[in-house]
């Protein structure tokens, strides 16, 4: 009896082998691939944030270190990554392999006064007036509408290139008489004593460009190879960037609510800084047209070698 029942198990075990040589093998599932978003840990990014809740496989980073940031995205260690616009045209001018692939911001510093408020670059004749670095986005634009009043940037106002920490301890102390800050920055020294938000580079570009809703500031850059191979993703974001800004705009509450975790900063700076950023999305023919109509007004007109700087999806 035991040796039928030792042959009737090597059957079953022959059985189940010759079933299972002749089926066909199993083809392993590849794991979603994840891709890499880099922003800025600004209240600029508050929509960027909101977008990759939406999107699976998606790693965010908010970084502070624009130049590990830089390096990070050249190596192509970064398939995203959100920034200034003349950021992004500075990689570009360094061959990276970079495309923008939507503009999002279009109103963001304002001009920030000592001892007194003031109502345009003209009340700053004579003076001086901070800013981060020569050549800034924020030089370009101060220069531009310092022009719209008839004053010579560099004789009339005088840069003084300094740093936004360093600028701010010069205004709260009083040293630092005008100087120009991005948000959240405006929020958290507009309670300090004697400290004036004078006006907003956005208004006043709106002032002399009638019709316009601000200008392309900070937008969103793809590693040009990765993109050429991931059009879905790329879509799939801006579709997500488009719905988050509508969300923000709709309800900025509820945008704060959503995102508070990702930031040190009170509740309230939040607040107040979603509700002095400006958000325009644009993608497309629509951005290409937004960013070369900037240049053109503020007389730097883009040549064509900027054709390709500009993403869209392959046909």
């Amino acid at each position: 009896m035991k040796t039928l029942y030792r042959n009737f198990l090597l059957v079953i075990a022959i059985v189940a082998f010759a079933l299972t040589s002749c089926a066909s093998p199993t083809t392993a599932v590849p794991a979603a691939e994840t891709w890499t978003i880099y922003t800025p840990a600004s209240t600029s990014s508050i929509p960027v944030i909101m977008a990759a809740q939406k999107l699976d496989n998606v790693e965010l980073v908010l970084y502070t270190n624009q130049e590990q940031a830089n390096t990070l995205f050249a190596r192509g260690e970064v398939s995203m990554m959100v920034t200034g616009l003349s950021v992004g045209m500075a990689l570009f001018k360094n061959e990276v392999p970079i495309k923008l692939s939507n503009t999002y911001v279009s109103g963001l510093s304002h001009l920030i006064t000592h001892g007194k408020t003031v109502s345009s670059f003209s009340d700053l004749k004579g003076g001086e007036i901070h800013i981060p670095f020569a050549g800034s986005p924020i030089e370009e634009i101060c220069q531009y509408l310092a022009a719209q009043e008839g004053l010579t940037w560099g004789t009339d106002i005088t840069p003084i290139y300094s740093p936004f920490d360093a600028s701010i301890a010069l205004l709260k102390e009083g040293k630092a008489m005008a100087v120009v800050l991005p948000e959240p920055n405006v929020s958290l020294v507009e309670s300090q004593p004697d400290v004036h938000i004078s006006f907003s580079l956005y208004d006043l570009w709106n002032q002399y460009n009638p019709g316009n809703k601000g200008y392309p500031q900070v937008g969103t850059f793809v590693n040009a190879n990765w993109a050429a191979s991931h059009a879905a993703e790329v879509e799939a974001f801006n579709t997500a960037m488009a719905e988050a800004i509508q969300e923000v705009q709709a309800d900025p509450a509820a945008a704060v609510s959503v995102v508070r975790d990702q930031f040190k900063l009170p509740e309230p700076i939040l607040t107040q800084a979603l509700s002095r950023t400006q958000y325009q999305f644009h993608a497309g023919a629509e951005m290409q047209e937004g960013i070369e109509t900037y240049y053109q007004t503020v007389g730097k007109p883009l040549d064509e070698t900027y054709a390709q700087f500009y993403y869209s999806p392959a046909k």
